[in-house]
This record gives structure tokens, C-alpha cells and sequence, in this order.
């Protein structure tokens, strides 16, 4: 087994419990883990694969509101008062 499908198969149950614990910021950390790779290779996955070198404005909104929802689920751990959607 390599080590990125490792790390998948720890990641999958973590997640999972996260979600039933309302631990948001793990969500908002994946979600900003998505950036990185998508950034270096120029492809990012949204309903289908998005190349930047094909449509640069879908393939940068994507990036953009993977970066903002993670902010958002890391804030709304940080500062449940704020958040009143989780409630």
C-alpha cells in the first residue's frame, strides 16, 4: 500500500467522526489542504475535473471557495457566537 492511500484510509474514519462531533475546523483544514495540490498541478476537482490551463476563472472560483470554506469552518470552531449556522 503506498503512502497517500495510508493516509487515505486514516483520513476517511477521522473525518467521518468529525462530521458526527461537529468538529468543523477538521473539514476546514481538508479543505484547505485542497489548495496546495490543486495549485501545483494546475487541476483542481469541483463536480468534474477543472484544468487551469482550460478555464482559468472556473479553475481559480473553485480554489477561491475551497479557501474561503475552509476559513469559514476553522472560524466557526473558533468562534462558535459568530457562527449561528451551526446551531
Amino acid at each position: 500500500m503506498t503512502r497517500q492511500r495510508g493516509v487515505n484510509y486514516i483520513a476517511f474514519p477521522i473525518l467521518g467522526g468529525a462530521a458526527v462531533l461537529g468538529l468543523y475546523w477538521v473539514w476546514g483544514l481538508l479543505f484547505l489542504w485542497w489548495l496546495v495540490p490543486a495549485v501545483r498541478s494546475g487541476q483542481a476537482h469541483f463536480v468534474f475535473e477543472v484544468a487551469r490551463s482550460e478555464d482559468p476563472l472556473l479553475f481559480w472560483a473553485v480554489l477561491l471557495l475551497w479557501g474561503l470554506s475552509g476559513v469559514m469552518m476553522i472560524a466557526a470552531s473558533l468562534f462558535p457566537h459568530y457562527a449561528p449556522w451551526l446551531v
